[in-house]
């Protein structure tokens, strides 16, 4: 598909200052390192993932999962230039596997070139050939050709990533790489394109999903104050009116441009409880890889043990099971949370096992075990139980609306903790009453 040959109505909006990465460094040079890494891979040195990439990864993982849309997601990388390119280009290569489909071959290939642009980016910034505050800006559209093959792309809303890379100086010989992601839902071709359209960005042709990831590009602070926030409400602009994060403004769940940060940092805080055991699960999984566990098996392993949390937080937070496992899951959800709120995680737990949003088993060279025999084999996999009893301990209170329909507050906001249950409600549930089963709370 070209690009110049998909008409769209003209924009009104003026040009704002981003451009082509590649109008400063040599695309066909770029790519051709990318591809001289892939095919050397195995040649490359061996660069030991540290504690904080793999807790970045865990709760990346489970936020990702958690959220279709509207949620901005933070990663920081400190180190000297080198230190940092040569994580993210390990974690990018060996990323790569022959035995993927054309098309994600095609978007990862598009990921490692746009990473080595960073590079070359900051580089010219150390050496004042661009300005301090430039960034490197990547949309990541939903793969439309990839759809259903479960490569870890949500379908239900063509979700789609846009990405800022900024470079900070931390004058002491270090630098900090931060990255800051939005996730939008219908991130396809027509916002991406009037967006690059109004840059005077030219696009080669292929599909679009792949033009937009194979154009990256750069912007400086004067012209994005707030950065990819700025960003993603351009790109809405041009999705068409009343959008936010690609859905239409009628989503109660999505939070103003201006509260974006610091809501999705309160979610995160939400999930921490999480993330070191997660954490520590990748880093045993990595070293059963070099004893004989395939890299398969330690991704199922990671997977199922990524499904119970995500089934837990959805039983402490209900309001994330549309979300995370679809419309039609929701109501076993708000279910289950008012039998963790009486004390009945047992109950919930067959609950859920018997609508299939629940396994309580791990795959493991080649069978499926139970969680306690993976704990036997040194695995450090959680039960729903513990993991409930995990969140429960933790989990903060804060403002939203009680679940309990009889609750006198609703539809206003008050105070609920876990499985967004109010004090009262909740202190009802603590002497053997049911509030679900009273026409009025008083």
């Amino acid at each position: 598909m070209e690009a110049a040959q998909i008409l769209y109505p003209e924009t009104s909006v003026e040009r704002r200052g981003v451009q082509a990465a590649y109008e400063h460094f040599d695309q066909n040079s770029v790519e051709a390192e990318a591809w001289r890494l892939i095919q050397n891979r195995e040649t490359l040195p061996i660069v030991e993932v540290q504690p904080a990439e793999r807790h970045d990864n865990a709760r990346t993982a489970i936020m990702e999962a958690l959220t279709a849309s509207g949620h901005l997601s933070r990663v920081e990388i400190t180190g000297t230039l080198d230190e940092i390119s040569n994580q993210v280009t390990n974690r990018l290569v060996n990323g790569w596997d022959d035995s993927l489909p054309w098309h994600e071959k095609q978007r990862r290939f598009a990921e490692l070139s746009n990473e080595l642009v960073i590079q070359k980016t900051h580089q010219s910034i150390v050496t004042g050939e661009l300005p301090a505050d430039t960034a490197v800006l990547e949309i990541s559209d939903y793969p439309e050709a990839l759809a259903g093959q479960k490569l870890g792309y949500r379908d239900s809303n063509k979700k789609g990533m846009v990405r800022s890379t900024h470079l900070i100086d931390n004058q002491d010989g270090t630098f900090t790489r931060l990255y800051e992601q939005v996730s939008r839902s219908n991130g396809n071709w027509p916002s991406t394109y009037t967006f690059m359209s109004e840059n005077g960005i030219q696009t080669n042709q292929g599909e679009p999903d792949i033009i937009a990831l194979k154009t990256p590009l750069i912007y400086d602070g004067n012209d994005y104050i707030d950065g990819v926030v700025d960003v993603i409400r351009r790109l809405d602009q041009h999705a068409g009116a009343d959008v936010l994060y690609g859905d239409t403004k009628a989503r109660s769940n999505h939070v103003p441009y201006e509260d974006l940060r610091v809501e999705s940092a309160r979610r995160e805080t939400e999930v921490l409880m999480y993330v070191d055991d997660l954490a520590k699960l990748e880093a045993q999984l990595d070293n059963l890889q070099t004893k004989g566990l395939t890299k398969t098996e330690a991704d199922v392993v990671f997977k199922e043990e990524v499904d119970r949390i995500l089934t837990v937080i959805c039983t402490l937070e209900p309001d994330y099971a549309e979300d995370t496992f679809g419309k039609r899951a929701a109501p076993h959800f708000h279910q289950a949370a008012d039998m963790v709120a009486r004390g009945e995680h047992l109950q919930a737990q067959q609950l859920l096992e018997a609508t299939s949003y629940l396994k309580e088993e791990v795959t493991f060279c080649g069978v499926s075990i139970s969680i306690e025999k993976a704990n036997e084999l040194g695995l450090e996999v959680n039960s729903y139980g513990e993991l409930t009893e995990k969140g429960k301990e933790s989990w903060k209170w804060k403002q939203g609306i009680c679940q309990v329909e009889s609750c006198p507050t609703r539809p206003g906001k008050t105070e609920v903790g876990p499985c967004s249950v109010c004090r009262k409600c909740q202190a009802e549930f603590d002497k053997g009453r049911d509030p679900t089963k009273q026409k009025t709370l008083k």
